[in-house]
């Protein structure tokens, strides 16, 4: 019978993470919800007993974390992982079993490609960033150390030069061949311009 199911199936392609509905294609109020991986055998999700409910019995309690039932017996998928990934059927409850075309459900590889071709991206140019900002550090500090190893000789010479004028000595006594006894002078008097005796 599982083989006859698995004819004809509905392909639905998901991302990891996203929510999903799966309708079921029979018209009756009590049904099975199945989950076929291959090549595990079928495994029994829940039983529902009314189409206008959303009340289910579950085979399994943890499956109540990631499976529900809506109305019209659709299943839901809350957050859908690669554990969900496979083929679901539902199937009528009494006898003669009757089988829904399956719904495949598949990671849709080209959404899943575009996310890691933008990730490679986004990676590539956060570390040209890194070095493009590394060298430009560099370079800032090799052109202040250049800056100030040019700076030092010059602040060393105009010092040097300020401290000669600073530390000038200056003669202010008369020669020796006149016979004149030597005067003190301020410096201001001697640069007062000179005055001649008329």
């Amino acid at each position: 019978m599982w083989s006859q199911a698995a004819e004809s199936l509905t392909n639905t392609a998901v991302t990891l993470g996203a929510d999903v509905i799966i309708s079921c294609d029979l018209d009756i109020k009590e049904i099975y919800w199945y989950r076929q991986k291959s090549p595990d055998p079928p495994v029994l999700i829940l039983r529902t007993f009314d189409r206008t409910s959303e009340g289910a019995e579950y085979e399994n309690r943890i499956f109540k974390l990631k499976y529900s039932v809506k109305t019209n017996s659709r299943l839901f998928i809350r957050n859908i992982s690669t554990d969900e990934l496979g083929v679901y059927y539902c199937v009528k409850t009494s006898e003669p079993q009757k089988f829904s075309n399956g719904t495949k459900i598949y990671i849709n590889e080209s959404h899943e490609t575009e996310w890691s071709s933008l990730t490679i991206t986004s990676l590539l140019l956060n570390v040209l960033l890194i070095i493009a900002l590394i060298g430009l550090g560099k370079y800032y500090l090799q052109a202040r150390r250049f800056k100030n190893s040019s700076e030092i000789p010059q602040s060393t010479t105009s010092a040097q030069y300020s401290n000669d004028i600073q530390y000038a000595a200056v003669d202010l006594s008369m020669h020796p061949s006149e016979n004149r006894p030597c005067q003190e002078q301020s410096i201001y008097s001697l640069l007062q311009p000179v005055k001649s005796a008329r």
